[in-house]
Order: structure tokens, then sequence, then C-alpha cells
């Protein structure tokens, strides 16, 4: 099982960026902006390892001298101008790493240079002043967080300068304009605004983490930008690869008329813009012009805005980057709350798309199932994809499936370890679901098993609409700039959640969607009568929905259920009542009082987990006119009493099962006709049992029984009216 990388929501309506695959990678390559999308960066081995090796000096000296004799046709001058005035964008590598590995990593597997160099290969900047640099605003992950530190310019010699102030900046056009520490350029590049088009051309840059090379083509069109045609992109032949982000785009004679930015996905005619907007850009001012588009992974419903904020420059690149960082983070919240709110007559349980789910059977199922709008508009429970178990030992165990763009579980905790440790000790709770995936690093052509991240880096908790209660941890994977964030609920059993492998500068967007999605988290609760006697005494960490409920048993003796709904109890003598009874109580959603609330409308209370020994008490809500005929016809046979609800026992899946229906104004034919809403009680014996003594049985349990909710006919403008939203 692979964990899963989140897939992001913002998407750029402009052409995405070249390269956008893995946080180090698209630095190198295309835009590591908060509209990216991104994939696990161990997922790209070889790949990744190739984009963030840095060059040696003697790399970079060596690559230019033999561009210099292989036919490139600049005289020395301008070859001249390249070496000194054209330098890799680095970041120093993480010191820290909190992951622990089965064994050591075999670090001398990676190339030298790489595991030598104290530096990340991001990029490439250029002088167009004494000190005055430029590069693509994406290659220093302007507006987004970042475990790294200290971006800095190297040049061929392998001095590092690091970057001082930023003195122009746009999201938009993804350029920035800044000076460096200790750096002055006695030839800087010099500008030509108006080259022509069918000439030859050159792109210089840190191709493939490789050194500065130099590679040629034709300068062959002009395309108007795409929102608005604000400039026209250059469009040229000459190769780009990953790590020329921010390189010079030179004309023939060695002249400056653009900046490297993205390369075309299908063919090579790649993009550039001209420098001539870079000279022509207000001075001391950074601008955020963003495009934005939100979606959520559940429902097919966005939102379009465009976001514009001014910031005054100069400002070191911490400062800048603090700033467009509360940009972005304010902008993400807006936009998002004005997609919910211009579509929450649609968005469940709101609309007539939601009448199946309100209305229907709960679903029983440990997994936790994500709620979500169909092609048809209707709203359904989805479940996970290729969901797989691994054992945990000593009874416990890890199911996990990939839903959207997150990886879903339950973990079923062993038996040794309590529910209210592992919820206080992140360390402990890590380290458990690493025993059931497989989380490995890439060192070269070999993976190496994570069996440990370390306490978190952050924990809190999170209600959802619902009041239930979600744990939210991070963990830090330092060494890919990425971060694993989990939400998790805590159940009888264990505990069911969410989680994503993301970059670290869109931890914020990724998981302010995950407290969104909280509240379409489809889940039971399940487990043995010791379980849930632990899971009650945790009353900071239990639903609202809870305190309405209450459970107490005696092994032996008898069990006992109550809520404001129903009241049921039965002896031990009619079924077996231990510690090992198994209780399950299946929740969905329902109006009550002009609202919809989420309660329990299921419940199984078995003999033993390993028996099919049950009762079931099941509520069920009269369908309105709109929905289909199975449904209608599921409630006019529980109204009637018809098979099998009719107390006629027969056998199926190796367990003979008996039913009936009541209602709280009585059990004879005009309550039920009249009911708008009925329960039916169901008993099943373990193999074949005769009917007498089945029916003996769910005798004895429905005397016990009380229904204390109102079960008289409801209007059917309460029925079918649009709902409100759950506050």
């Amino acid at each position: 099982m692979t964990i899963k990388s989140g897939n992001t929501r913002f998407h750029s309506l402009t052409q995405a960026y070249a390269g956008k695959s893995a946080k180090l990678l698209s630095a190198c390559w295309g835009a590591t902006s908060r509209i990216g999308t991104y994939a696990s960066a161990a997922a790209l081995g070889l790949a990744l390892t190739s984009c963030n090796s840095p060059s040696t000096p003697a790399t970079q000296g060596t690559a230019l001298q033999e561009q210099s004799y292989q036919g490139v046709a600049l005289d020395k001058s301008s070859l001249e101008t390249i070496q000194n005035a054209t330098f890799e964008v680095v970041v120093k590598k993480p010191t820290k790493d909190s992951l622990k590995y089965e064994k050591p990593l075999p670090l001398e597997l990676l190339p030298y240079a790489i595991r030598n160099d104290k530096y990340y290969s991001v990029g490439t900047a250029f002088a167009i002043a004494k000190n005055q640099f430029v590069t693509a605003a994406h290659v220093l992950n302007l507006g987004q967080e970042t475990q790294f530190d200290g971006f800095s310019l190297r040049d061929h010699n392998g001095n590092i300068y690091p970057i001082d102030k930023v003195l122009k900046y746009s999201y938009r056009q993804d350029f920035v304009v800044f000076s460096s520490k200790n750096l002055d350029i006695s030839k800087p590049f010099q500008a030509n605004v108006q080259p022509r088009l069918n000439e030859k051309v050159y792109t210089v840059g840190n191709a493939l983490g490789q050194g500065i090379v130099i590679r040629d083509g034709l300068y062959t069109s002009n395309t108007p930008e795409e929102r608005d045609g604000a400039w026209k992109w250059i469009r040229y032949s000459a190769a780009a690869s990953p790590g020329n982000s921010g390189g010079p785009l030179l004309d023939r004679d060695g002249k400056l008329i653009g900046i490297v930015q993205r390369k075309s996905e299908n063919e090579n005619l790649n993009y550039a813009l001209p420098i001539g907007e870079v000279l022509n850009a207000k001075n001391d001012v950074g601008i955020t012009d963003m495009q934005m588009l939100y979606r959520i992974e559940n429902m097919p419903m966005s939102k379009s805005t465009i976001f514009r904020h001014e910031v005054k420059l100069p400002k070191s690149l911490s400062e800048l980057n603090r700033e467009l960082i509360q940009f972005n983070d304010k902008d993400g919240d807006r936009i998002m709350a004005d997609m919910f709110k211009e579509n929450q007559k649609k968005i469940f349980p709101n609309g007539s798309g939601s009448d199946r789910l309100l209305h229907s059977s709960t679903y029983s199922t440990v997994f936790p199932g994500m709620i979500g709008m169909g092609n048809d508009g209707i709203w359904d429970v989805y479940k996970a994809n290729d969901i797989g178990k691994n054992e945990l030992g000593a009874n416990g165990y890890l199911n996990t499936g990939n839903l959207g763009g997150a990886t879903y579980f339950h973990l079923r905790l062993p038996d040794k370890v309590g529910l209210r440790e592992i919820t206080r000790d992140s360390r402990q709770l890590m380290d458990l679901f690493l025993k059931g995936v497989n989380y490995t690093r890439q060192v070269g052509a070999e993976k190496v098993k994570v069996v440990s991240m370390g306490k978190a880096n952050s924990e809190s908790r999170f209600t959802d609409s619902y009041q239930r209660k979600w744990l939210v941890n991070t963990w830090l994977i330092e060494y890919e700039d990425e971060k694993l964030v989990m939400m998790a609920l805590p159940v009888p059993d264990g505990l069911v959640g969410m989680l994503r492998v993301v970059d670290t500068g869109q931890l914020e967007n990724y998981l302010r969607d995950m407290k969104a999605l909280a509240d379409f988290v489809y889940v039971a609760y399940y487990g043995d009568l010791a379980q849930w006697k632990a899971f009650l005494g945790m009353t900071d960490m239990l639903p609202a929905a809870f305190s309405n409920i209450q459970i107490s048993f005696e092994p032996n003796k008898d069990f006992h259920y109550q809520s404001k709904r129903v009241a049921f109890s039965y002896p031990s003598n009619l079924m077996k009542v231990t510690n090992s009874s198994d209780l399950q109580l299946g929740f969905s959603y329902f109006m009550e009082g002009g609202k919809v609330v989420w309660d329990v409308s299921k419940i199984v209370v078995g003999e033993d987990k390993n028996t099919k020994s049950s009762f079931v008490v099941v509520r069920s809500t009269k369908p309105t006119r709109e929905m289909g005929d199975n449904s209608r016809k599921m409630w006019d046979d529980m109204a009637n009493k018809r098979h099998p609800f009719d107390q006629v026992s027969y056998f199926d899946d190796d367990q003979s099962i008996i039913g009936t229906v009541i209602a709280g104004t009585g059990t004879s034919s005009q309550a039920l006709t009249n009911a708008s809403l009925l329960y039916a009680i169901l008993h099943t014996g373990d193999g074949i049992v005769q009917q007498q003594t089945l029916s003996s049985h769910l005798d004895g349990f429905i005397r016990s029984l009380s229904v204390l909710e109102n079960t008289g006919l409801a209007s059917q403008k309460e029925i079918g009216n649009t709902f409100a939203k759950q506050p």
C-alpha cells in the first residue's frame, strides 16, 4: 500500500507550469506555487535525485567549456558574461531527519557530488545590473511555507551568496528581482527588448542540476497571455529542462530577451517572459494577481475568483514570504466559503439530491466512507478503492484504501494498546500505523522502509459540524520538504480517518479541505463491550450524539441500551452477555425539528464477535414522494409486515433470521400504516435455529423494547422540504 499524496484543489486557469510533479523537481522545472499539483517525491526515485543534484563547480565549468566548443555561435565576450552573470539557485539541505528506518540509508548508492553537497540546486538566476538579479518566482517558493532555509546564489566557482532584498515581484508574470549579499557583477546581461522572430536563441541554465549549460533553438512565435492577453509570451524551440526555470533566454548576439519559465507539455515550444515586462514593472512593489479555481473532491461544484494584492518593497525574502502566505491563507478561506455559500442549496444535506441518503437504511461499515455527489446529482456514500488489510499482531490490524486524493483507514488497536493511550501519544500512533503500510524512502535504486516518524510536529483537535471530535496531527518529512497530515476519529475499537502526504507549502490548503470533508465522512461505531466501556469513558472525545446514549452491561447477567429514541435490555439467558459480546451503532442523517441531525439509526448487539447471533434494531423514515419505487416498496412491506418482517424465520448466509416491525404508537396495522417512521426488529441465530426458538427470543426482546420518540405521521411539507444545513 502506498500512502496517498494529496491532489490540490487550487488550479490555475492559465496553462500549467511544466514539471509539476514533486516539490524539488518542480522547483527546478516549473511552478511550486499553491496552485500546483504534487505527487509523492519518493515515487519519483532517480528522477528526483537527478533534479535535486547540485553540480560541483568543476562540472559547471566543464559544461560551459564543452558547450563553447560544440558549435554554439556566441562570441567569447558573450560566453564570459554567461559564466559570470548566471547562477544556480540553491537552498541548504536539511540537517535534521525525524524519520527512522529499518536499516541505515545506503547513501553510498548516491553519486559522490550529490551526497557531499550541502545544497539542493533548485533553479537558475542571472544578473541584470551590478547587484540586481532575476529568477522565476516559483523557484523561490514565494507564498508558501517551507522547511528549507537559506535560498542563495552559487557561482561557477562554488561560492555561495545569500539572497538579500526582494526589489520587484509578480506572481502572475512569475518573476522576482532581488539583490544578493556581497555580490557585485561587473558585466551583467544587456537587454534586447525588441527581438526578432525566426532567429536563433539560446537557453542558459542549470539543466537537470548538472551545471550551467547552453542550448540553441529558434524564436518561433508570440502567444498572448491566457487570461486577458496582458502580454505576449516568447515561444521558442531551444530545449528547456528541469533546472532551467529562472534562467536567461538570449538572442543570437548573447543579449537578454526573456526569462525561461515553463515548458510546453506536448512539443518543444517553450515559454519565456519578455525581459521588457520585468524592466518596465514598478520598482519597490510586489504584486499578486491570481485567478484561482476552487474545487473539493466529493462534489462537482467550483468557484473561480481573481485575487490581487500589493506589497511594498524592498523586503527580505522571509518578510515577503510571510506576507504572501497571509494573503494566500485568507484568499483560500474566502474562496472556499464563497463556493459553499453559493451552492448551499445543493450541498448535502440540502436539496432534493439528498433525499435518498436522508431516508435510506444505515450503511453498516466500520471502514469510513465519503458522502459525495454523483454525476446524476444524487448524494450517496462512496467506498475507498482497493481496501487492504495488514495484521499488526494481538488482534490488531490496519485497513487502508484510497479515495479521492487521500488515504482512508481503519486502525483496529492490538489488544494491549489502549485507546486513550494512543490518542495521547502521536509517536506510538504513527509507529503503529507504519507497521501496516509500506512507506519507504528511495535512495538510488533501493527503497528503505520508514519505521518511525517520531512525535508529531503539531497536534490539535477539530470538531466538525456534527460535533465529532477529530485528532489532527502532522509529521515532518524534512528531506522532501513535505508533511504527513492525519485526521483521526476515535471509535471503540481504535481509530478511523484520512491522511495525506503533502508539500509543506500546501499543508494549510489541504488541511482546510480535510476539515471540510470531515462533515462528509460516514462511519459506524463498533467494538466489543470491553472496548465500548473504555471508549465511553473518554468523555472529552465523544461526539455530542453520545450525550443522550447510556450503555451498560454486566457479564453473564444483562445488557442495557437507552437513548432519547429507543430503549431495550435483555438478560444473559436470552443471549449471552460477556466482555467479548460486540456492539455496532450505525449513524445516519435525518430530519428532526426542521433540521438535519446525525444520530443512531441502527443498533446491532451480538452474542460474540465470532458468532452470528444478534439482536438488530433499525430506524427507518418514510420515503418522500420523489424517491424511487424500491424505497417505497420496502416501506410498504414494513408497514404491512410482509416478508421478511412477518416474524417467519428464514436461513441466509449461515444464519437463521426472523424479523418484525413496531412503531411508537403500537404494532397494529393502523399504527404501522399511519407512522412516519418505523423500527424493524431482527433476531439472528448462528447456524440453523428452529422457528419457535427464534420467535420466542424475539418476543422476549420486544417486550423490553420501548420506542421513545414520536413516530406519528409528519406533514409531507416537513418530509420533503429543502433541508437546512446543520450548524
